[in-house]
């Protein structure tokens, strides 16, 4: 293999910003392997000083920003430390960095293209002042046997495998087969997430053989893993709302995002605290870095295991066999074209996730999870674009809609928003529609967070999707829903006990008390602010997508048909909805639902009582 090129040095340099750094003349090299077999290589940054001189002139790697094969910028003093191997006649390593690891196949090539620089946030100190930084590109390759595939970006979040979970690789048909793991199964800088798959008939992994396909008979669920990282924070002010369709909106933008278990907790790195209840910023400011609260509640973790689809019923063969009150984790199948579990209350549906798979930490999803995907979705590791919607009216999971719709929420189902139910079939046999597709046809990976099969799906329309997320009452303690009638079957509070629904009328109880109890452990739900204001966009955690998508102003669409004018709440964030939570309505849904048009998508927020209902579902996520 090729090893070594010129030196890369960074000699009167001064700090630049992301974007001048990105145009800088790349150095570029090409890995060869001269064998028939395939082959290791890691790919270091070495940094060099003098032979026989001190090191108190060489700036530190913390300082140095990296970009590789024009991804997104890094640090590198946050890549593992490797084997300092270069020595020549003038120069000798004194450190090296572990940026690239890979395989590469018998006599093949790989190209990459380098840039280093100071980074923006570096300020004139005793440490950062008359200093050099001269580096040597070293590789090394070797033929021994194949190490476990890891990526160094991840900064050592690669995807963990534990117990019943099988690594999987995808083709561009959706046809799964088992990975290798001493090969590239995953490239979340080529928006290819980490996916497994956790099997059904009493298969386990050693049923396959790696690079065998599995049938999709024998999957019970497929999971995608979201690596532990930290983020830029970029609004931590601006939650403002105006009820006039002219208000100020804000415009999608890359979130950048950094991974690795490095906490963020020192100010004086350009880093801040992540805030401890929502509505408290804390310490944070625009263009800090903050530990994703996603991550922070299961503080050993290094990363999410998140369900791909919306949960299913397993067995269901209709639309209305799929709705069940009840917890059972052995109805729970995660896949494409089921039929999604819905008319489940939330304390079903969370205890029904927490005992799928104990082993594995499974739990029913949170607001600051969802975040944590939305997120990833927008930074350059995702398809950084608006999530197609499923439109399928049946409720089948994994499908996306033909064309983007064009107009908000409509009941009619008028052209510029056309859903439609689709629901012969299963599996690999499921059936197209005129406007909708199932998850089989390549073309649904608009409705994927990368825009490939690797990512996630149904996080725009399907069903709304509950949210273990809850409105404390006025004594700091969650919220069970609005009334006797309406809520989620936890014990606690009934925030509007007298409201009346329609002919409906509660009987004044202020309290479940024949319920469940909340999880012991907060780190299984999220909890926001109480509010009596239907539109406090201050009420968000930073990390949950919500807030940090304003300002927020209304629009109005007006059906063709003469029916009422529908306004809604929306950001600028692809004009989706988010309508923050009350104490009436005081649990958190996300995604919306099929005939919300534009409106639905991985953006949108929506309120309920937290009571089962035939339109909303809910996701399963596993931590380790």
């Amino acid at each position: 293999m090729e090893n070594e090129k010129d030196a890369i040095s960074l000699k009167e340099a001064y700090p630049l910003t992301d974007e001048e750094g990105k145009k800088l003349q790349p150095y570029t090299f090409t890995i060869q392997n001269l064998c028939e077999e395939k082959a290791n290589y890691t790919v270091k940054v070495e940094k060099l000083k003098r032979k026989g001189k001190e090191e108190t002139t060489i700036l530190d790697s913390k300082y140095v920003a990296i970009e590789v094969n024009e991804g997104q910028k890094e640090i590198l003093g946050d890549y593992t430390k490797g084997r300092s191997t270069y020595e020549g006649e003038e120069y000798e390593s004194i450190e090296a960095r572990e940026i690239v690891k890979g395989t590469i196949e018998g006599k093949g090539t790989k190209e990459y293209k380098i840039r280093l620089w100071m980074d923006e946030s570096v300020e004139a100190t005793e440490e950062t002042m008359n200093k050099s930084f001269i580096s040597k590109i070293v590789v090394d390759g070797n033929l021994n046997e194949l190490a476990e595939y890891n990526e160094p970006i991840l900064h050592g979040t690669d995807p963990v495998l534990k117990e019943e979970l099988v690594p999987v690789v995808i083709d561009d048909t959706g046809k799964v087969t088992k990975a290798n793991t001493k090969e590239e199964w995953y490239n979340y800088e080529e928006k290819r997430w980490a996916n497994a798959v956790i099997l059904t008939n009493n298969k386990t992994a050693d049923n396959y053989k790696e690079g065998e396909q599995i049938l999709e008979s024998d999957i019970e669920s497929y999971f995608v893993w979201i690596p532990r990282y930290n983020y830029k924070l970029f609004n931590t002010t601006n939650f403002t709302y105006t009820a006039s369709t002219e208000g100020e909106v804000a415009s999608p933008q890359i979130i950048e995002v950094r991974f690795g278990t490095k906490e963020t907790n020192d100010k004086n790195k350009n880093e801040c605290t992540t805030p401890g209840e929502s509505g408290n910023i804390g310490n944070c400011n625009n263009g800090d870095w903050m530990t994703h609260p996603a991550f922070l509640a299961f503080p050993n973790t290094k990363g999410l295991w998140v369900g791909k689809f919306e949960t299913g019923y397993k067995g269901a063969t209709s639309t209305t066999t799929a709705q069940h009150n009840i917890n059972n984790s052995k109805q729970v199948i995660i896949k494409p074209n089921v039929y999604s579990w819905r008319s489940i209350q939330v304390s079903n549906a969370y205890q029904t996730s927490f005992g799928y798979k104990r082993e594995l930490e499974s739990h029913m999803m949170k607001n600051t999870e969802w975040g944590a995907v939305a997120y990833l979705q927008q930074s350059l590791y995702g398809s950084h674009e608006s999530v197609r919607i499923n439109n399928n009216r049946a409720y089948l999971t994994g499908y996306a809609a033909v064309n983007k719709p064009t107009c908000g929420y409509t009941a009619t189902n008028e052209t510029c928003n056309k859903y439609e139910e689709v629901n012969l079939g299963t599996g690999m046999n499921a059936q197209d529609g005129t406007y909708t597709l199932n998850y089989f046809n390549s073309k649904s990976v608009s409705a994927s967070t990368t825009g490939n099969y690797y990512g996630i799906y149904d996080m725009s329309g399907g069903s709304v999707e509950y949210m273990m997320a809850v409105m404390v009452d006025e004594n700091g303690k969650p919220s069970s829903g609005r009334n006797s009638l309406y809520n989620s079957g936890f014990n606690g509070t009934l925030t509007c006990p007298n409201c009346a629904e329609g002919t409906l009328k509660p009987d004044g109880t202020t309290e479940v008390k024949d319920g469940i109890d909340f999880p012991r452990e907060s780190k299984y739900y999220d909890t926001y602010k109480y509010s009596k204001s239907a539109n406090d966009y201050t009420n968000g955690i930073l990390g949950d997508a919500s807030s940090e998508m304003g300002p927020f102003k209304n629009a109005v669409y007006t059906p063709t048909n003469g029916e009422e004018a529908q306004t809604r709440h929306i950001s600028g964030w692809y004009d989706e909805d988010i309508l923050p939570i009350i104490y009436g309505f005081p649990w958190i849904m996300r995604g919306l639902g099929t005939s919300h048009g534009i409106g639905a998508g991985i953006f949108s927020l929506d309120r309920a009582y937290g009571n089962l209902s035939n339109v909303r579902s809910f996701r399963i996520v596993l931590a380790l």
